[in-house]
């Protein structure tokens, strides 16, 4: 499955690295939070993150008062990109090309939700002219 590292346009604000099968899975994922529009991908070759020393026992166990706690109990400060996502990172190497996520909101919703409703579709014909057949001249030949 392809890993994707991801930032804004605009400012080149680091979103985050995600894996996802397709471009318009990414855009799913990234409309959680943001407008995927305003983002950027570049795909990442093999790697990770990874903790050189000993970080955290996983699974985290929380007790039910814990459940909204976010995953600060993980020592993100500890941890670091393989070399490879490092050169990617860092925007060394053929990997530093960044692709505009082009993926409209009909592709991830079917669907826009902002466009106005359709019209709504005719009223049937009444029982009584239901079935009616309407004959038409043929135009003469000239």
């Amino acid at each position: 499955m392809p890993i994707y590292l991801v930032r804004t346009i605009k400012n080149h604000d680091l979103v985050g690295v995600f894996a996802a099968p397709s471009v318009l899975d990414l855009a799913l994922l990234l409309d959680e939070a943001l407008d995927p529009g305003g983002c950027e991908y570049q795909r990442l070759p093999p790697g990770g993150i990874m903790w050189e020393q000993r970080a955290i026992t996983i699974p985290i166990e929380q007790s039910e008062e814990d459940e909204e706690k976010d995953a600060e109990d993980v020592p993100w400060s500890e941890a670091r990109f393989t070399e490879d996502w490092e050169t990617a990172l860092y925007g060394m190497g053929k990997a530093a090309r960044w692709t505009k996520i082009d993926v409209a909101l009909e592709d991830m919703y079917g669907a826009n939700p902002e466009a106005p409703e359709p019209e709504p579709s005719p009223k049937p014909l009444t029982k009584e002219r239901a079935g009616e057949l309407l004959f038409y001249r043929k135009p003469e030949a000239k």
